[in-house]
């Protein structure tokens, strides 16, 4: 049988470099950009023709806000670079720019960075975008540049922008959920590339636009111009740049009403629709938040960074003193040759936590002896794991930036010390002292500490809430409340019944006696290079197990698990430790039923009862009712062992959420992780 095409794999780019450097498209016989002239006229057609520079002056400096481009075709990304630098020069400094971009064949990286060699003037822009370019597999990529954020799509343009929409539901995809404010309508010439340029491309234009957005092109195709017509603009030719005598250009008026039928099979019902947030009209809004672990820090952080006043409520006498305690954290993934939403989330997620550790680390907001990005070796320990070696090979055999495999031999190069085992090496892995991690994350402006401060209930007041302390005294009001403790969400009314649960997990560290160890090693556990003359190592992992207390018992069921993996490391054996030389605490990892994250608005389950109560008799009922969640009240929690991998994406998606934002996942990502799934579930199978 003939090996299947890797699902992780895109059809990137194939270039060629004409005489004067400007780059081709051998597959669309078209340039990607003129080399005399390319920049001016970017700046031409999609800045000037959206009249960027006048909308950007005239935004009020004193309310935050989002401004939201969308564009067809990355390409070199020369419009989105262009973008940012008239951005960084007139916006206002309290707002936000979110460009969006789709693109089928990417640009590989080494040659993205000889195309924009081309605009020194673009060089900040430009370095920021090659040391941020994602690892090329389909979906979507968040990439964060300050108040610049790119949303990219690698994939098909039709399937990017529809994941883009809050919903596809034709009662509710017009006029819900952030909305466009211009369009750059690139890409290859419709005669060369009529694939995208679609009625199902315009259709979406139109879906994601709001009265007055603009939109222009440098085609003057006819086909285009109906087709926006057709999706509610009003278009207009206008003089094109230089020899080229005409364009396009034009204005969303209203989405023409359609009776085109909904066919979609399954989740019909847009239940996992956030609500849009109402706050009232003040200079600066509020946001409590419950926990002060890496949920609690990374969702603090992502909010603050949006301008917002953060008071983080944590009942220990210092911040990550529960499951985000641990000496050193292991920002790892784990991979499958598989598709499947935990295995795409997980990946995703440890690629934008990648991005955003080094990101802090630059600004200096991750201090030397923090962290340690050293990557990190999984041995393929088992028989079952060695047989996944080649369909991993095949799956990701195109991303070295990624992962990379390794024989025997080369992993324990790699390692420093004799493996036994072929391993698979993440060279954007390594360790963070999450402790510490969470202190620099909440040492911000903008953001308040109130420790040994225990909320034990919420309450809803008119448009605030209220959180209830000991005593039944408030702590604070607050415009929104973020439920970040983990487990310890089941103790407020409003999160009750939301299905998480506790895993313990007992880590173990042990004094570094001349052992070289370069990179973290994962196996059945993990062991990470020594740090402050200690190695830590763990963890355990016991279901229905609430024992707080260090057991020793523990300790040697981690060391006999590294010892069975990588017995080199301990030349003398385990039994020359004593007991005094041992340490370690225990914690509990939350985790949910299919261990994705709780992540979003915080369902109302008894009106979901209610409001899809038909979904028991048929599953693939179309009922056009948006979900019923409390407002300003969003929770994230449940990420298991995958905190430092997870926590960053997850806050990120709750900051847009709540701030009305292109979301940073895919449509039907944020159904995976949206804390009303479960009761989905139960009713179209009909349980109790």
């Amino acid at each position: 049988m003939p090996d299947q095409p890797s699902p992780y794999a895109l059809n990137t780019a194939k270039l060629n470099w004409l005489d004067n450097g400007t780059p081709e498209a051998t597959d669309f016989d078209d340039i990607y950009f003129s080399r005399q002239h390319g920049l001016e006229e970017t700046r031409y057609v999609f800045l000037e023709q959206n009249q960027l520079s006048a909308r950007w002056q005239a935004l009020d400096k004193n309310q935050p806000g989002v401004f939201t481009i969308a564009e067809t075709g990355f390409g070199t990304g020369l419009n989105f670079l262009a973008a940012c630098q008239l951005w960084q020069q007139i916006a206002p400094s309290n707002w936000r720019l979110h460009f969006i971009s789709v693109e089928k064949h990417p640009i590989r990286l080494d040659d993205l960075q000889r195309a924009l060699s081309s605009w020194p003037e673009l060089k900040p822009q430009a370095g920021a975008l090659l040391a941020n370019y994602p690892t090329l597999i389909p979906g979507h990529h968040c990439l964060n540049f300050g108040q610049i954020t790119l949303q990219l799509f690698l994939g098909d343009a039709v399937e990017g922008f529809n994941q883009f929409l809050d919903t596809d539901h034709p009662s509710f995809a017009a006029n819900h959920g952030p909305k466009v404010d211009a369009w750059f309508l690139d890409g290859f010439a419709p005669a060369k590339n009529p694939a995208m340029w679609c009625d199902d491309l315009f259709r979406l234009i139109g879906q994601l636009s709001k009265t007055k957005t603009s939109c222009s092109t440098f085609t003057a195709a006819g086909n285009v111009r109906r087709g926006l017509i057709t999706a509610g603009f009003s278009m207009q030719k206008v003089p094109g740049y230089g020899s080229k005598r005409e364009m396009l250009c034009g204005s969303f008026d209203k989405f023409p009403n359609t009776d085109k039928p909904f066919k979609k099979k399954g989740g019909k019902a847009p239940w996992y629709l956030p609500p849009v947030l109402k706050l009232r009209e003040k200079q600066q809004k509020t946001v409590a938040i419950i926990g002060a672990g890496l949920a609690g820090a990374t969702a603090a952080y992502a909010m603050a960074e949006r301008g917002w006043k953060v008071t983080v409520i944590e009942r220990h006498k210092k911040v990550a003193s529960e499951a985000s305690g641990n000496p050193q954290g292991i920002l790892f993934t784990k991979l499958s040759h598989q598709t499947g939403m935990l295995n795409l989330f997980t990946l995703h997620s440890y690629l934008f936590a990648a991005r955003f550790y080094q990101q802090l680390a630059q600004q200096g907001c991750l201090k030397p002896g923090d962290y340690n990005f050293c990557g990190m070796l999984q041995l393929a320990y088992t028989d079952k794991w060695q047989t996944q070696l080649s369909h991993l090979q095949q799956a990701f055999s195109e991303h070295q930036d990624l992962v990379q495999f390794h024989d025997i031999q080369s992993a324990s190069d790699l390692a420093g010390i004799k493996l036994q085992h072929p391993a698979v090496f993440f060279p954007k892995g390594g360790w963070i002292k999450p402790t510490l991690l969470c202190e620099r994350l909440l040492d911000h402006p903008l953001i308040t500490l109130k420790l040994e401060s225990e909320a034990l209930s919420l309450e809803q007041n008119n448009e605030e809430w209220r959180i209830i302390g000991e005593q039944d005294k408030a702590i604070l009001s607050t415009d929104t409340v973020i439920i970040a403790n983990s487990q310890d969400a089941k103790q407020f009314l409003q999160t009750a019944a939301l299905p998480l649960k506790s895993i313990r997990g007992q880590v173990t560290t042990i004094p570094d006696q001349g052992q070289t160890l370069h990179t973290v090693l994962c196996h059945e556990g993990y062991i990470s290079p020594a740090n402050n003359g200690r190695f830590c190592l763990g963890a355990t992992f016991d279901n229905h197990d609430q024992e707080t207390t260090v057991r020793a018992t523990d300790h040697q069921r981690n060391l006999q698990s590294l010892q069975q993996a990588a017995p080199s490391f301990f030349p003398q054996g385990i039994t020359h430790f004593n007991e005094s030389e041992l340490g370690g605490r225990v914690s509990f990892r939350c985790t949910s039923p299919d261990y994705l994250p709780l992540v979003g608005a915080v369902p109302k389950l008894e009106q979901f009862d209610h409001d899809y109560a038909p979904l028991r008799k048929d599953a693939f009922r179309d009922i056009p009712i948006a979900g019923s969640h409390y407002p300003g009240l969003y929770i994230n929690a449940g990420f298991g062992s995958r905190g430092l991998s997870n926590a960053p994406l997850c806050s990120e998606l709750l900051a847009a959420l709540i701030n009305n934002e292109p979301r940073p996942i895919s449509r039907d990502m944020l159904m995976a992780i949206a804390p009303g799934r479960f009761k989905i579930r139960s009713l179209t199978r009909n349980q109790p």
